[in-house]
């Protein structure tokens, strides 16, 4: 009898044991996303200047997450190389883009009054949660040059 209550006992803590195991595995597991990570990841969605729409589908979100590059305006002598870029973003979503500039050149984001200088050798990288709705001109400070435009939409 005292055998088998022995046993009784060792197997209920195994069986406690495993059940404490899978319910501490279970809420460590760091490998997949949470909601806050995946429904706040943002992507960056880049207007074509010839008035093209941009849409942005969340079965798409991951991929175009992975395959998005950061807008990137080249600037020669004080002057935007293909002229004045429109990227446009959405609101709630991460404004991100790149001044490459042959010059120093301090970078202003008006409307969200963000300054970021830039240099032959360090880009200018502007990286910021879209908050306000709108078109805002990106420029050159000291000559007043607009290298691009972002349109904040809802």
């Amino acid at each position: 009898m005292d055998a088998t209550r022995r046993l009784i006992v060792i197997v209920g803590l195994v069986v406690v044991a495993a059940i404490g195991f899978v319910i501490a595995k279970a809420s460590d597991d760091s490998s997949a996303p949470t909601t806050a990570e995946s429904a706040t990841t943002p992507a960056v969605v880049q207007q074509p200047a010839t008035g093209g729409s941009t849409q942005r589908g969340t079965s798409t979100l991951k991929a175009r997450r992975a395959s998005a590059a950061i807008p990137k305006v080249l600037v020669r002598g004080l002057q935007p190389e293909d002229g004045v870029k429109e990227l446009v973003f959405r609101k709630g979503d991460m404004i991100r883009f790149t001044i490459v500039s042959d010059q120093f050149a301090e970078v202003h984001l008006h409307g969200y009054d963000v300054a970021v200088a830039a240099a032959p050798d360090r880009p200018a990288t502007f990286v910021l949660p879209a908050t306000i709705e709108g078109i805002f001109e990106v420029e050159l400070e000291r000559t007043g040059t607009q290298v691009a435009t972002i349109t904040v939409e809802p």
